[in-house]
């Protein structure tokens, strides 16, 4: 009796299953994940569009037109935008560069490599170190690095004038050591220390995803065939997290290089970089052309730095499967 009604079972939920209403049903659901899916990719491009590459071919198209009186933007196609932002004051013979905007390029690029650099070797400790610890005091630790991003940008700049100001806790404390002197503020250092206590965030969190994903049975593998802790700590540990360094150079560099409120809080006058003379250019200047084309060429060069940084490093292997 029971396997009659056994039989009876399966064969009602064959049926069932093979039935045009369900299959039906299942194709009408699976079309519509299909369309939503589609929907959702749709509204993404849209959105990348409008707000993206709209306003960056506006931008480029502004750099080729000429500025009229009081700053009005005539539509006339020329090339002395360009020219005057890379050829003009620009010796190759006498090897002279008197350009200001090649010049503060290449102070913004500079600092952006140092800053990178700093940034690396004080935040490559603490992401190994959170990335291979096991304590329950992780999540506390990781809050605590992520705890800079709930503070305005603007605070945290100014806090660092407060650190490195004429009465700040730097000075404050050497006064009671017995060292007298003046502030660390308006100079190269101050702009390249307050970038990285901004950026070392950016650096410590790639470099902690990477090496979480480290397999400990690696390097305890090279530790069983003779491997010293340094030794297993350069050929296994490190190499595995050499996508998270790189993932870590590029958002610190990138970010870096395009600091407005670094240097125009805690630098000199000769220690501007390429935002600031872009918004002094469009703002103050009222030279839209101009500044477009120094944006248009500020983003050529990090393309072409990044097209160079991937055959070197393939960003696949940094954002991709490759972590």
């Amino acid at each position: 009796m029971n396997d009659e009604y056994s039989d009876r079972w399966l064969a009602a939920r064959n049926r069932l299953l093979q039935s045009d209403a369900l299959v039906d049903g299942i194709r009408w659901i699976k079309d519509r994940r299909r369309l939503l899916a589609t929907t959702q990719a749709g509204i993404g491009v849209v959105w990348m569009v409008v707000f993206l590459l709209a306003p960056l071919l506006y931008i480029l198209a502004i750099s080729f037109w000429v500025r009229g009186p009081a700053g009005v933007i005539v539509q006339e196609f020329t090339w002395a935008n360009y020219h005057s932002i890379l050829i003009q004051d620009v010796s190759l013979s006498s090897l002279e560069f008197d350009n200001l905007y090649l010049l503060i390029l290449w102070q913004s690029l500079k600092f952006g490599f140092v800053t990178t650099v700093v940034t690396l070797v004080l935040g490559y400790v603490p992401g190994y170190v959170l990335g291979r610890t096991s304590s329950r005091w992780l999540p506390i630790l990781l809050l605590l690095v992520i705890l800079p991003f709930w503070v305005p940008l603007i605070i945290r700049y100014y806090a660092w004038v407060l650190v490195l100001g004429d009465n700040g806790v730097i000075t404050t404390t050497l006064g009671w050591i017995g060292i007298e002197r003046s502030g660390f503020l308006y100079n190269e250092v101050a702009v390249i220390s307050g970038m990285v206590q901004v950026m070392l965030p950016f650096m410590i969190l790639p470099i902690y995803n990477s090496v979480a994903k480290i397999d400990g049975s690696l390097v305890e593998s090279a530790k069983t065939m003779g491997a010293g802790p340094l030794r297993a700590f350069y050929e296994v540990s490190f190499p595995l997290s050499l996508p998270g360094i790189s993932a870590g150079c590029i958002l610190v560099f990138i970010l870096s290089v395009g600091s407005f409120l670094a240097p125009a809080l805690l630098g000199g006058s000769g220690d501007l970089m390429i935002a600031n003379l872009i918004e002094q250019t469009f703002g103050q200047n009222q030279n839209w052309p101009v500044a477009s084309a120094m944006a248009i060429v500020y983003l050529l060069v990090l393309f072409g730095l990044l097209t160079i940084f991937n055959r070197i490093v393939s960003l696949d292997a940094v954002f991709g499967e490759g972590n």
